[in-house]
Order: C-alpha cells, then structure tokens, then sequence
C-alpha cells in the first residue's frame, strides 16, 4: 500500500441529469440527481484511493450541515480527510452541476472558492512522513507551496494540477516534478502549448503532460515533446474526468515510467466518461 497527500479544494456537488440544457425560463425535470463531494484534489483522492492506496486528503471544508454530504462521501471512499478551514461554519463551496445526457456536456454554476483560507498554523511537515507522492491542485498557495518546500526537502514527489493559471502559482513551480495541465492552462504570456510547455520549463519541470479533452495528450519528458493515445469513447458524462486522470497518474507514477503512466491514467479517466458520476467506474471496474 502506497500513502498519497493531496492538498486542495473540496466541494459539494449536486448533479442534475437533463435530457438537454434548459432554454430561458424553461423547468426542466432531471432524469436522475446525484451527489458527492467535488473539487480537483478531492476527487483525484477519492481515485487514489481506489487503487487501494493509503490517502489523506488536506483541505477546508468546515462543519455546515451542507459539508456533510463531502463529508460522508469521503469517508465511504476511505479517505481521510484533514480539515483545516479557518471559518468552520461557513457553508462549504457548492457547485449545481447539469449533465446533458444526449451529449455528455456539463454546465457548472459554483460559489467563490477565493475566499476560502486555511489556518496559517495548520500544517506541519509531520503529515508528510512516509508519503510516496503529495499532489496539488492550486488551491490554498501559501499552504500548497510550505507543503512543496517541505516535499522537496524530504524527496517525495510534488504533483502539479494545473486547471488554471492563479497568481502566485510562480512561487509554486520550481518546487513541482510533474506538471499535468488541463487545455486551458495558459500562464501569462502563453498563447500556445509549445509556449505552456517552455514556460513550465524555465522553473526546472522536466515531466509535464496537457490533456485535452480527448484528444491525445501533448506530453515533454526527458527533453522531447510526444503525444500519449487517448482511447476513443462515446462519453455518457465528462464531469471529474481530468480529477481522475490526476488521482490515477499519481497511483500509476509509484509504479512504472512517466509516458506509460498517462496512457494507463487516460485509459481510466476516459471508462469513467462512459457511466455517470465520477464514483460509478469504481465499483464497475478495478484498474490495477
């Protein structure tokens, strides 16, 4: 058994099923409502652990009777969260989710995640004895970077994901080993991915991956850029899915090399596009 950190932001997700998108001032009755908690470093967690690793999850979700749906679908997934919010009785980030099911595509309608802070005080480098990999979603700078630092001193892996550019992210990225961003990771200046791919770079990352929504993932390692297959799918619902290709590549990278890992973690990432949910491929499938 693997142990796996993971340090960002948690939310609680309510899922709606539609036959198609609503039109202005249209009620629409959902064909199935779900839910679960959500968020990059969550869910990635919640997949980590699926693998049958050892995983804590570091985040604030706080004690409002609406965190406790995270809650509990947390704990059901065997992960064990450290909740480290400044402001325990807030209601945690919401997120209203509408899935199209004639397509797969989502429309997502959250709350504020900047406003959501951390205890100054509440980590220490204790939580990363006997870590094999910590990963980050850009959630929560000041801790994610101490968290880094601490990293990079005792040799664990920093896994970077790289949804989108937030400021302060430069701090950041000469503590990361593997940068895997989304399509609409663009840092400032960058208009392209060959631009993405020179500025991650210039901070020393030597392993970086940009997925893109299906089509083959552009992939630098070892000084050579190359594109990683991705497994053709008739998608049912896309919602978590570059979340699960994180918490499977981080599984896959304490057991095999860097370019195989993101083969076998899209392959994960697209079956789960084909059920509903981003909990559904678990109990379908077990990806060893």
């Amino acid at each position: 058994m693997r142990k796996g950190i993971f340090l960002g932001l948690v939310t609680t997700d309510i899922v709606y099923y539609v036959p198609h998108h609503p039109s202005n001032d249209q009620k629409l009755k959902a064909e199935r409502q779900l839910s679960f908690a959500g968020g990059p470093a969550a869910n990635a967690a919640v997949t980590f652990a699926a693998f049958g690793n050892k995983t804590t999850l570091i985040s604030g979700l706080g004690r409002h009777p609406l965190a406790q749906v995270a809650h509990n679908d947390l704990s059901a997934h065997h992960v064990h969260l450290i909740d480290c919010t400044d402001q325990p009785k807030r209601p945690p980030v919401l997120a209203s989710i509408m899935i199209d099911l004639s397509n797969g595509d989502r429309c997502v309608v959250y709350s504020n995640t900047d406003i959501r802070k951390l205890r100054q005080d509440s980590l220490t480098e204790v939580f990363l004895e006997d870590a094999d990999i910590l990963m980050l979603d850009g959630h929560f700078l000041p801790q994610a970077i101490q968290m880094a630092q601490w990293a990079r001193q005792m040799q664990v892996p920093v896994v970077f994901d790289g949804g989108g550019w937030k400021d302060g992210m430069e701090e950041l990225l000469p503590l990361v080993d593997y940068a895997i961003c989304s399509n609409d990771f663009y840092p400032p200046g960058c208009t392209d991915k060959a631009e993405v791919i020179a500025y991650l770079c210039g901070y020393g990352i030597e392993n970086i991956a940009i997925t893109r929504d299906g089509l083959p993932i552009i992939a630098y390692h070892q000084g050579e850029t190359t594109e990683v297959p991705v497994m053709k799918i008739q998608p049912m619902d896309t919602l978590g899915a570059g979340d699960i290709f994180q918490g499977s590549f981080c599984h896959y990278l304490l057991h095999g090399e860097f370019l195989l890992c993101l083969e076998r973690a899209a392959e994960v990432a697209s079956l789960a596009c084909t059920s509903l949910g981003t909990r559904a491929w678990i109990e379908q499938e077990k990806f060893i």
